[in-house]
Parts: C-alpha cells; sequence; structure tokens
C-alpha cells in the first residue's frame, strides 16, 4: 500500500474519533469527502479525508451545542512573513500548526513560497501535487491537502513556477477561490509566504486576516522587515493585527530589545501597533531536525526551540477571542481581485 494512503485505522487515530462515528459521517455525507481508493481488494482513505472529517465532526459538535448552521464559520487565516529569507519562517510555520494541532485546532499549512517552496521537505512529506497542479486544472482543492506530522493539512505550492511567482490575475484568482472552500474544512490556515515583497506575496497578506512577521536580531532582518511592512501601510493594507516573532536569539534580552524598537518605529512613523507574540532561542535541535526531515516539536518536543513555539502558539490563541472567523478572509480578497484593486505597484527598497 502507498504511504499516502490512509486505513481505517489511521484516520481513526489522525482524528481522534471512534470507527462506528466515521462510517457515519461516510455514510451521511459522502459528497463531501474525497472518493476512497481501491487497492489490492480493500478500500483506502485520501489523506486529505482526516481535515474533512475534522470539519463535519466540528460541525457536527456545534449543531449540539445549539449553534446556527445558518451562520457560516470561517478559519483564521495567519499570513507568516519576514522581509528577507533565511530567519526561520517556514520551519516556525509548519512546527506552530502541529502546537495548534496538539491543542485542539485543525490546522493546515499552506506553503505560499512559490520560487522555493520547501514546508513538505521540513515535514517529510512527499505530496503528489501542488498548487502548479491546482492551476492546470488537473486537479481540484481537496487533492491538494496531504496528511502531515500530528494529522495537520500541508498544501505544497509551486516551486520555481515563474508565473505563479509573477501571479496572473486569473491565477490569482482561481487559488484564492479554491482556498475559501479551505476556510470552511480548517480551524487554522497558516500562509508561509515568500521572502520579499513579490506580487505573491503582497497577494497573500492582503487575503489574510492576520499577519505574523518573523525577524533576528540581524540588523538587515530588522530593516527588511520594516521596509515590508511600511511599503504595505503606504499601499493602504487593511489595518490587520500585527503579530512578531523574534527567532534566533541568544539571550531573553537580545528578544526584548529587538521586539521593542521594531514595535516602536512601527508605533512611531506608521501609527501600526504590533503584538508581541514571543521568542525562540537559537537551538541546534532545529539543524539537527531539518537533516532528518523531522519537524522540531516532533524530533525534541522538550527542547526549548518547541518549547518556545509552543508559548508561542498559546498566544496567538490567547489574542483570538472566537475560534473562527465570522467571514471568509480569502472571500473578501476575491472581491478585491474582482474589482481590479490588488494591483500594488512594486515598491522601491528603502532602508528604515
Amino acid at each position: 500500500m502507498p504511504d499516502q494512503l490512509l486505513t481505517i485505522e489511521d484516520v481513526v487515530r489522525l482524528t481522534g474519533l471512534e470507527e462506528s462515528l466515521i462510517r457515519y459521517y461516510e455514510s451521511e455525507y459522502p459528497a463531501e469527502l474525497p472518493e476512497k481508493i481501491l487497492l489490492g481488494g480493500a478500500l483506502f482513505f485520501e489523506p486529505a479525508s482526516i481535515a474533512f472529517f475534522a470539519a463535519i465532526h466540528a460541525r457536527r459538535q456545534g449543531a449540539a451545542r445549539g449553534e446556527h448552521n445558518s451562520r457560516e464559520r470561517f478559519a483564521r487565516v495567519l499570513a507568516i512573513t519576514s522581509g528577507k529569507g533565511g530567519v526561520g519562517k517556514t520551519n516556525l510555520a509548519l512546527n506552530l500548526a502541529i502546537e495548534f494541532q496538539r491543542l485542539g485546532k485543525m490546522s493546515v499549512v499552506l506553503d505560499a513560497d512559490m520560487g522555493l517552496a520547501n514546508v513538505h521537505l521540513l515535514a517529510g512529506a512527499s505530496p503528489r501535487h501542488s498548487l502548479t497542479d491546482l492551476l492546470a486544472g488537473q486537479v481540484e482543492l481537496a487533492e491538494l491537502v496531504e496528511a502531515g506530522p500530528e494529522g495537520i493539512g500541508i498544501i505544497a505550492g509551486g516551486s520555481g513556477i515563474l508565473a505563479m511567482a509573477d501571479s496572473r490575475r486569473q491565477d490569482r484568482y482561481r487559488i484564492t477561490q479554491s482556498l475559501v472552500q479551505l476556510e470552511k474544512a480548517a480551524e487554522i490556515i497558516l500562509v508561509d509566504t515568500g521572502a520579499g515583497m513579490g506580487r505573491s506575496v503582497r497577494d497573500f497578506l492582503q487575503a489574510a486576516d492576520e499577519i505574523l512577521f518573523v525577524i533576528t536580531p540581524d540588523i538587515t532582518s530588522l530593516t527588511d522587515a520594516y521596509g515590508l511592512l511600511k511599503a504595505l501601510h503606504q499601499e493602504k493594507l487593511p489595518d490587520l493585527t500585527i503579530h512578531l516573532v523574534v527567532n534566533m536569539v541568544q539571550t531573553l534580552k537580545q528578544a526584548a530589545d529587538v521586539s521593542l524598537r521594531f514595535a516602536s518605529c512601527a508605533r512611531e512613523f506608521l501609527g501600526r501597533e504590533i503584538i508581541d507574540a514571543g521568542y525562540i532561542l537559537k537551538d541546534a535541535t532545529v539543524s539537527q531536525a531539518t537533516a532528518r526531515r523531522t519537524p522540531y516539536t516532533i524530533y525534541r518536543p522538550d527542547s526549548r526551540v518547541s518549547r518556545n513555539t509552543r508559548a508561542i502558539a498559546a498566544n496567538l490563541l490567547k489574542n483570538q477571542p472566537g475560534q473562527t472567523a465570522a467571514s471568509s478572509a480569502f472571500g473578501r480578497y476575491l472581491k478585491l481581485i474582482r474589482n481590479g484593486q490588488a494591483q500594488l505597484p512594486q515598491p522601491r527598497r528603502k532602508s528604515a
């Protein structure tokens, strides 16, 4: 049996649901689930089934608590960005998703780096499809979601695809339209954007509910992140909540100093408030886990980088009043694309 396919035992383990409940959902909601695969006379589940079973179960629980099903709920969309590469943004996105999942939030990581997509590499996954296949019309969204560590969902990006990096209007529309459906299946979607200020990066930052900046104590990281924030501010980015994580710090004092410097500049010169989501101390565990293609929170869950990431996940949940959003972030962005309002000019790079 191919590693990507799941048995009923796998589905029970990854969802935490009883087998009888899984079978019931199969019979009641066949149109909402990916088709099963016949192999060797037996039927197996697609990895994407995990996210959809979880969504059905969450909806059923909500109905049991008397929530109004007529009011759709959507995932919280958190775009993780940096301004430059090499700051640990992708590793943080993946491991945050795992920590959210452990805290009971169905999480999906969308690899939106159209130049160097590598979330699947860090997760030890071998995706069969990517956003490239979606654009080519070869697959639907349900086929893109691969089961990752701890049951998270992973959507692979279109690594090295220049057409996607350029983000043509029709491509942006197709991707965003598909992601609206994903918002109904997950509770938290973490969008790992590319570095810099390319058009595809701006697309996903505009489409998010919140933005998480990842910076390091390095002066170029601080300058580039502030430059990105300034460019977004000048282009009338909606007044989204902005979080900050300082990565690869040597001491707590260094983390506090860097965070305060970034927040002070944003407040004084842009009138933007920055929420300190936490810090991550430099830890050799990260490079060791990367070499093994294993998320560090799984490789060494008690390491300081894992504990720091766990604290960041808790902080982000604490700063979210509700479990899910009342409106679709990607849906709101679709309206901008339709109206031709999502065409931002390429800003010239300036120092802080």
